[in-house]
């Protein structure tokens, strides 16, 4: 039997971490401005993720997921769909560093971040005390994601940023995806930053997870 979604998205709100390393999730952001939006989480069948003791040496058969956007793009939630509704704060991708805007994510009731998946992108986060964090996603205008990425961290100090840079702790846009989910817990956010193959259909398997925010840590 699949894994019912209800119960997917409750396990990865109650441990983020564990769910990332088992599950792949392909996310497909919102069009609109950030802000709530409603998403949906879906079961998309088979893929495959690394093994806990030889990682990507040895590989395992698992579910996959999907994130898509009520109103969004590329095949959009209709109004017939087997998927787990929920609200979470959607954040836009901005084309070009001169036209990146921040987005506070701070306490409320809503506890999920998503954005559309990174294939080149950069995803910005800068700490803004007392448990919140402003973050942005930013597309190379006329760039490379290398260059992106180095004209941010020259131009915005005090920002963490996780692109398409090629050094440790990120992700090589060549061959690498990555879809970035955040989730407030103990009065603060973690972001999560999970590296995928970059291949078409639903076989997203997982290459690597890294916690990207408040510190960075390889968890698988």
């Amino acid at each position: 039997m699949p894994l019912d979604t209800a119960v997917a998205y409750n396990t990865l709100i109650a441990n983020p971490g564990e769910f990332l390393r088992r599950y792949p999730i392909r996310i497909f952001g919102h069009t609109g401005a950030s802000g709530q939006w409603r998403y949906f989480l879906l079961n998309k069948g088979q893929s495959m993720r690394p093994g806990s003791v030889l990682g990507t040496l040895r590989m395992h058969q698992t579910e996959s997921f999907e994130i898509r956007a009520q109103g969004g793009p590329m095949g959009a939630i209709g109004p017939v769909h087997s998927g787990h509704g929920f609200d979470a704060h959607s954040v836009h991708m901005d084309v070009g560093r001169a036209n990146m805007g921040y987005y506070r994510l701070g306490p409320g009731a809503m506890n999920v971040m998503v954005t559309g998946q990174l294939s080149g992108c950069a995803f910005v986060m800068l700490p803004a005390g007392a448990g919140q964090v402003d973050v942005a996603h930013v597309k190379p205008s006329a760039q490379t994601g290398n260059a992106l990425y180095d004209e941010i961290v020259a131009n915005n100090p005090g920002v963490q940023i996780y692109g398409a840079s090629g050094t440790k702790g990120n992700y090589d846009s060549d061959d690498r995806v990555a879809s970035i989910i955040g989730v407030r817990s103990g009065g603060g956010w973690k972001i999560y930053a999970q590296k995928q193959l970059q291949q078409s259909g639903t076989d997203y398997r997982i290459k690597s997870l890294y916690q990207i925010y408040p510190t960075r840590q390889k968890l698988s």
